[in-house]
């Protein structure tokens, strides 16, 4: 059994490095065997002061520019830290963006980055329809693509899955993928 506890970590300057080594120290100390701490954004004091604890780390970025390069200036602060051992997990994937070339591929950014990719998560309204909501995806009926993205990336993190969802075909079932390999002979 896996057991988790999330902080969220918006703390800028009132909570210390020792503050937040205590803290984890404390919950480690209740049985939890994986805490993921949510670091502010930005790259200031906060978010030094949220990854002293960390003993590995998963860096969220979108296939945009602006958010590559702060993901880059991350994964060296994580570096100078000395936590190496960092996953990539790349939000809000677009595929038709990416087949007309308006968008970097998932491979795109992990080669730009070098660090091995945990999973890609793809654009999805009901996201932001369960956030405004307040409730989980993943918790929902009907799992949306996106849902079954974060739930394979969640059981790659603790070593459970090793396959990535195809999200140009998704949804296709193994004969209409067998079918189109003969009709494009």
């Amino acid at each position: 059994m896996y057991v988790t506890f999330v902080i969220a970590c918006s703390c800028r300057y009132n909570i210390t490095r020792k503050h937040m080594e205590q803290l984890v120290e404390s919950i480690q100390s209740l049985g939890y065997q994986y805490i993921l701490i949510d670091c502010p954004a930005g790259i200031d004091v906060g978010f030094i002061n949220a990854i002293s604890p960390a003993k590995e780390a998963l860096i969220v970025t979108t296939p945009e520019i602006t958010s590559i390069r702060d993901a880059d200036r991350v994964a060296g602060l994580l570096e100078a830290n000395n936590i190496y051992n960092t996953k990539l997990l790349v939000n809000r994937v677009r595929p038709d963006m990416i087949q007309k070339n308006d968008m970097m591929s998932v491979r795109d950014v992990q080669e730009m980055l070098g660090i091995p990719l945990l999973g890609a998560i793809p654009e999805d309204q009901q996201v932001i329809i369960s956030t405004n909501r307040g409730e989980p995806l993943v918790l929902q009926k009907k799992l949306s693509l996106s849902g079954i993205a974060f739930e394979n990336a969640a059981r790659r993190l603790i070593g459970k899955q090793d396959y990535f969802i195809d999200l140009n075909t998704p949804y296709k079932g193994v004969f209409q993928k067998i079918g189109e390999m003969f009709s494009t002979t």
